[in-house]
């Protein structure tokens, strides 16, 4: 008999998640969607959550369950979810976030008829657990449906809005695969989310579907609870996104704005405070990609 090829792969990523049992299942039980895989995985195995899922999903053909005790870090355990996938589509769906049953259907319908797009995502509700809350709050992305999409807008999403919620959204897969374009090391990892979804930029559209949203919880031992950014993060960062840049947006007059103006929004945040830094972004980029 032949295998089908899912249409979308569902990543759960794993880690110390027993506590968080009860959002994964209803994640799950909320896919009422036809054509999809679970690939549910545990590098860590610290807890018996992946046993729980594998007891009460094992019977289920649509799930595949990955453990190892490599304990990888989060960007190469993420990583290898996506090599794993078999999807036209794939994303990660994190183990205290919650998913509403229109969220896939309605990101995949927008990758369906957007050729363009190579993410489609929502917005992020948040929700602190125990009064720890990093972020401002959500805003609609600096981008309009109809506008042509082009490296300055994806420089514009970088600097002047929160790209760590696009992470949430649905990838095209074979722009992935066909691009090498994997999720790359950070120092400490800090930021390696918003760089990634950066250089998905690069290769087409980052469409957002305002009806989509996702619940985000924030607590204090989530994993980057404890993240700092100082200058030997504004480095790395810088050369993390010029690699991006290398591997997918042509040499030109735009590409050397754009590393300028990333230069200058890496430099700043290593010595100013979150609110300076963003209106210093703001009168750069006016300058330099109008």
């Amino acid at each position: 008999m032949e295998e089908t090829t899912p249409l979308v792969s569902i990543g759960i990523p794993l880690y110390r998640s027993l506590r968080f049992m009860e959002i994964i299942v209803a994640n799950i039980e909320a896919i009422d969607y036809g054509n999809v895989e679970f690939i549910v995985s545990d590098r860590h195995l610290l807890d018996g959550a992946l046993q729980l899922l594998q007891q009460k999903y094992g019977h289920d053909t649509r799930f595949r369950f990955l453990s190892g005790t490599d304990q990888l870090n989060w960007v190469e355990h993420f990583n290898l979810i996506l090599r794993q996938a078999k999807g036209k589509y794939s994303l990660w769906m994190a183990h205290d976030d919650s998913y509403p049953p229109n969220y896939v259907p309605d990101l995949v319908s927008a990758l369906e008829t957007h050729p363009d797009a190579v993410l489609a995502f929502g917005g992020v509700e948040q929700v602190s657990l125990d009064g720890f809350l990093p972020t401002l709050p959500f805003v609609p992305p600096p981008i309009e449906p109809q506008e042509q999409w082009s490296l300055a807008t994806a420089v514009r999403l970088l600097t002047l809005w929160q790209l760590w919620i696009a992470f949430r959204g649905v990838v095209r897969l074979e722009v992935i695969v066909q691009s090498n374009l994997y999720i790359r090391q950070t120092y400490q990892n800090i930021r390696a989310d918003i760089y990634w979804v950066f250089g998905l930029g690069l290769q087409g559209r980052l469409y957002y579907v305002p009806c989509c949203y996702c619940t985000k919880r924030f607590h204090r031992s989530s994993g980057g609870a404890d993240w700092r950014f100082g200058i030997r993060q504004s480095l790395n960062a810088y050369h993390v996104l010029c690699s991006y840049l290398r591997d997918y947006a042509a040499p030109s007059w735009e590409s050397l704005k754009a590393r300028v103006v990333i230069y200058l929004w890496c430099m700043v945040q290593g010595v100013l405070p979150a609110v300076l830094a963003r209106k210093l972004g703001i009168i750069v980029r006016k300058i330099l990609l109008r």
